[in-house]
């Protein structure tokens, strides 16, 4: 009975792994999803959203925020006349920036306490922005 199972065990990984050698497309997609993940400014805003529960008023002045931070990190990625030293510390300063402005008001406490605990999450997306 043992050699009946480890046989068909056998033949059951030889063709699983026939059939992901013999499709490179699905290595190929799982290499560039892991090399380069993509962000939108629609990504980071939905990401607040579920994270900080904002309110009907609060969603278009956070998505606007959101989005002009986008727009400098757009910009940023663009200038190669910075160092990946100086580009890293301009998208933290930018996070940063968004992170005071939206606490300035436009969150409650709580809120700003929860997107304060976001910050490093929030500075990885905006550095995979598209």
């Amino acid at each position: 009975m043992k050699k009946i199972v480890y046989t068909l065990l056998s033949v059951a990984f030889i063709s699983v792994s026939a059939q992901v050698n013999s499709s490179p497309s699905i290595v190929t997609g799982i290499q560039l999803k892991i090399a380069s993940p993509q962000m939108t400014t629609t990504d980071i805003f939905n990401y607040l959203n579920t994270n900080l529960g904002l309110s009907a008023t609060q969603k278009p002045t956070v998505k606007t925020a959101v989005d002009q931070a986008g727009a400098e990190v757009t910009k940023l990625n663009a200038d190669a006349t910075k160092s990946a030293t100086e580009v890293a510390a301009a998208k933290t300063n930018i996070v940063n920036a968004l992170i005071k402005k939206l606490s300035s008001g436009i969150l409650t406490g709580a809120q700003s306490t929860k997107l304060s605990g976001l910050t490093s999450t929030l500075t990885s997306m905006f550095s995979q922005l598209k």
